[in-house]
């Protein structure tokens, strides 16, 4: 790759030459035009009349800029670049609007998104454009466990008559009029899901309503419970060779099982999410793991080949590493052993093309039996730890004064195995600072034993998700170590992780929440990124508990760094840490290429990059603080093409 590359830029290298030499006249300017033409030398397109904030390490601006071969050739101003175009070059108005990098989401899932998306929110659709009835999700609602149980019921009977027998169906549950309301009333009912909790939802009662077809139940939260019946078990069992539970069913299930032998299908289903979600936002790279679905590597190498993917793609390799014993909530952690595969897995991060590439190894939900804190509860803080998912849901949480023995936490060996195999790791759940605490034990131990050295963790450049909640303390040991954490945002508020942390421990310290400016005043460089579905669909199709004011708008989660308030409750959390505008664009561009090991390519708009960059209708950087909500990404474009188009642009 690196051969080619250089190649590349001495051939354009060579070309420009003759564009920028002196202009011949009459014959042999004619001759020279037609060389340049035969060579295809000239920019493929240019952009004109635009405010283009490059994200250099200048914070340069620009009025045009030349893209050929999907890279940039030249910057500069509009008379400069106009002068360049030849006779089929595109040109690119930007009528005075603001342009900035592709936006980069280091942290969002969009295959997962799009199950509930297109199989719920869009059944109808999905289950005609892909001729297939199974290929719907239907919803069980109510305002009581019992009206939510009967509608169950009906759903199932009513299914099982309509498909037959050996036909999947899939029934969310949801109740209330929110997500907050639906977790308390819809966990419960799970087995086992809640400490003490009622647990209707086992495998026998799901075996009793459908005893000739595969049965799968969710919570509509995509974090929460699931269960599924002994024909799903058989199923999978069958299909995929292990049980897949929680987030990997809902993946494995769709992916690996309905469109199994359907490849075509399937990557139309993913690049219609891609455009519909992504791309219209702004996004032109993202990053996850596979969630237990590493067919869907198939689906986008598909889409690559043929030139159909709209969007970059840094991948981890990984996914939840349960054993899949039970296929229930102890199949989505991180406790499987790894050590063996590690070891001989190799170092390939930064390999690959330039819309695919690995970026190192992921153990998402490591974190089990590692949170903890040393703040003080409130009085009247309930204690609702050790139930379901407890690191990820909150509550009161174990002190970090009582030692914990690392060695016996499979998710902690599995994340060291890597490292000590000479991985690149990341993509780390943080919800508490217990989380960090272990971390910078492990990497203080590497570097104690002459393993690694400081540079060498520092080049590592370890990503730490989600980080709702961080010790000030903590701050300048993850930027020494180079640590870049991810932020989402809407994980400080609600009734769960930072939003559940505050509640029971108080406002005293909101100065925990999310401290995104302290580390980079530390010297780090946190990132931006969302974890959400970006599409307004119904509550009920959710897939976090966002505010409705973000539905579907990647600019109000923005918005969010540099105000710090919540529209959900107008509160403003941690107001010391807002964001300055250049800064927080940084986070959301050029540190986020640094994050997925791309920043020679990705990230900001320099010649030599790849030409990814959006057109906003109003100026990010100069507009109220509180209108940033407002802004609409009007183009997208990808390597020099035109991936979205608003229609009023």
């Amino acid at each position: 790759m690196k051969r080619i590359g250089l190649l590349s830029l001495a051939l354009s290298s060579c070309i420009w030459v003759l564009i920028l030499a002196p202009p011949a006249r009459g014959q042999r300017g004619t001759d020279e035009a037609r060389k340049l033409e035969r060579l295809n030398a000239y920019p493929d397109v240019i952009v004109v009349n635009g405010k283009i904030h490059t994200m250099d390490a200048r914070l340069s601006q620009v009025q045009g800029m030349a893209i050929r071969n999907h890279r940039i050739i030249a910057l500069g101003t509009d008379d400069e670049i106009r002068q360049l175009a030849g006779p089929r070059t595109e040109v690119l108005d930007a009528i005075g609007r603001t342009i900035t990098p592709g936006l980069i989401d280091s942290h969002t899932h969009p295959h997962v998104w799009a199950v509930e998306h297109w199989l719920g929110a869009e059944g109808d659709f999905s289950a005609q454009k892909y001729r297939d009835p199974q290929m719907q999700i239907f919803y069980a609602k109510g305002n009581d466990p019992v009206e939510i149980l009967r509608s169950v019921e009906r759903i199932v009977l009513e299914r099982s008559k309509s498909l037959g027998p050996g036909k999947w169906i899939w029934v969310a549950l949801f109740g209330g009029s929110n997500i907050s309301e639906s977790r308390k009333l819809v966990w419960p009912l799970f087995q086992p899901a809640v400490e003490g909790a009622i647990g209707t939802i086992s495998r026998e009662f799901l075996d009793t309503l459908a005893p000739n077809n595969p049965l799968l139940v969710f919570a509509s939260e995509a974090i929460g419970p699931e269960a599924h019946n002994t024909k799903a078990q058989e199923e999978m069992m069958k299909i995929l060779g292990f049980e897949a539970g929680g987030l990997n069913a809902r993946s494995a299930v769709p992916y690996d099982i309905f469109f199994r032998g359907r490849l075509e299908d399937a990557a139309d289903f993913v690049k219609r999410e891609l455009l519909t979600c992504l791309v219209p936002q702004g996004i032109t790279t993202f990053s996850n793991h596979y969630y237990g679905t590493p067919s869907i590597m198939k689906v986008f190498r598909q889409l690559y080949e043929r030139g159909e993917l709209p969007v970059r793609w840094g991948w981890w390799e990984g996914t939840l590493w349960g054993n899949q014993l039970r296929g229930r909530a102890d199949s989505i952690g991180d406790n499987g052993d790894m050590r063996f595969f590690y070891r001989n897995l190799g170092d390939f991060r930064g390999i690959g093309n330039d819309y695919i590439w690995n970026v190192g190894v992921s153990n998402e939900a490591w974190e089990t039996g590692l949170s903890c804190t040393a703040a003080k509860p409130l009085k009247t803080a309930a204690d609702v730890s050790g139930g379901f998912m407890m690191d990820i849901v909150g509550g009161l949480r174990p002190d970090c004064s009582v030692p914990v023995d690392y060695d016996q936490l499979g998710g902690y060996r599995n994340v060291q195995a890597a490292l000590e195999s000479g991985l690149r790791i990341g993509f780390l759940h943080a919800y508490s600072e217990g989380t960090y605490e272990a971390l910078l034990h492990m990497l203080d131990q590497e570097i104690a034993s002459g393993r690694m050295t400081l540079d060498q963790v520092r080049a590592l450049r370890i990503s730490t998700e989600h980080n709702p909640i961080m010790r000030p303390d903590e701050v300048k040991r993850l930027a020494r170590y180079n640590i870049m954490p991810g932020f989402n945002g809407y994980q400080v508020q609600g009734d769960i992780k930072g939003g559940g942390f505050l509640k029971a421990y108080g406002e005293q310290y909101m100065n925990w929440i999310a401290p995104m400016k302290s580390l980079v005043d530390a010297g780090a460089h946190p990132v931006f990124n969302t974890d959400s579905h970006l599409h307004k669909v119904p509550i009920w199709s959710k897939d976090m508990d966002y505010p409705a004011e973000w539905d579907g708008n990647i600019w109000a989660y923005i918005e969010f760094f540099v105000t710090r308030r919540m529209p959900s409750d107008s509160v403003t959390y941690n107001a010391e840490e807002r964001m300055d505008r250049n800064t927080m664009m940084k986070s959301a561009t050029i540190w986020g290429a640094e994050q997925l090991l791309n920043e020679k390519n990705i990230g900001s708009l320099e010649v030599g990059k790849l030409a990814d960059f959006i057109v906003l209708d109003k100026d990010f950087f100069t507009i109220p603080e509180d209108q940033i909500h407002t802004i609409k990404t009007l183009l997208t474009v990808v390597g020099g093409k035109t991936v979205y188009k608003d229609p009023n642009y």
